[in-house]
């Protein structure tokens, strides 16, 4: 617990964490969209921004780079085949399916 209060302390402002908090917070708003109601889009909103924030303290720039690529993707691809009703559900499944991809490339550079 002290090393994590410790690297709270430390870290700054950059643009990783904005851009994770955006990722994960602009996530959690259309996942509150649709579970309907302002009070599911805002707590799924603020849940996505401390997640997106908190990961990208541990330093997750490529993760939060392959998410949105393959939600891009995802979206893009299910809007042609299926249309626009589809669309929501393929870029959640691209932006999942990038965020595994992403996972495994950084184990693969460790390794």
């Amino acid at each position: 617990m002290a090393g994590l209060v410790a690297l709270l302390k430390s870290y700054k402002v950059t643009a990783d964490l904005v851009m994770g908090m955006i990722i994960m917070g602009t996530t959690g708003a259309v996942i509150g969209l649709n579970l309907g109601g302002f009070v599911f889009t805002a707590a799924a909103t603020l849940l996505g921004i401390m997640l997106g924030g908190f990961v990208s303290m541990l330093g997750a720039r490529r993760f939060f780079i392959s998410v949105l690529v393959g939600s891009f993707i995802g979206g893009a691809l299910a809007l042609w085949l299926g249309g626009p009703y589809a669309f929501i559900i393929g870029a959640g499944s691209g932006g999942a399916i990038g965020g595994f991809i992403g996972v495994n490339i950084e184990l693969f550079k460790r390794g």
